[in-house]
């Protein structure tokens, strides 16, 4: 994750299975975004800490508990599921809250093209966060074609959790600098 790139602003580096389609204009993006909505929430809940309550420390010890109870039976249930589905391969992504790119081997699509891509971006929920846009930018480089598309607008609801995403994203980025050594 970096602050600046080409794609401006923060992005989020990611390894997520992925796959894209191209669409259509008879395709509708009726209840994607409420889809969306509920998924991100539940990949950003993933990560919620409970705090002890600084009244009750027994109530926050036994929250934890709870969630840690939970967060276990979340991440069984994922691996079962997983499991069981077929998940596309893996690729290295960028995420900005506005564009997506990546590198794909396969025959890239056309400048302008409507793609729906799929990012599956939590491996305890098996589900894909699902962004349309259009290809705004293609290269060649020596893994394949580098695409990169801009979103089409969403909920601000929607857009708000997926800019938490990926805050928590590069927070997630900078704390691991800070845990590795300086080579020198």
């Amino acid at each position: 994750m970096n602050e600046t790139s080409e794609l401006g602003g923060l992005y989020c580096d990611l390894h997520v299975p992925l796959e894209w389609e191209p669409l259509t204009a008879s395709d509708s993006p009726v209840g994607v975004d409420l889809v969306n909505q509920n998924r991100l929430k539940i990949i950003l809940g993933l990560d919620e800490v409970i705090h002890e309550a600084d009244e009750n420390p027994e109530l926050g010890q036994e929250l934890q508990r709870l969630d840690f109870k939970v967060n276990i039976i979340l991440e069984l249930v994922g691996q079962l599921v997983s499991h069981n589905l077929t998940l596309p391969p893996s690729s290295s992504i960028k995420l900005g809250p506005d564009t997506v790119q990546w590198v794909t081997r396969e025959p890239a699509p056309s400048q302008g093209q409507t793609l729906e891509i799929r990012l599956y971006l939590d491996q305890r929920f098996p589900f894909p966060l699902s962004l349309r846009g259009q290809v705004a930018g293609l290269a060649q480089t020596p893994a394949g074609s580098q695409v990169q598309l801009v979103l089409d607008p969403m909920s601000e609801q929607t857009q708000d959790l997926l800019e938490k995403f990926i805050f928590r994203c590069h927070r997630r980025h900078i704390a691991r600098m800070k845990t590795q050594p300086v080579n020198n």
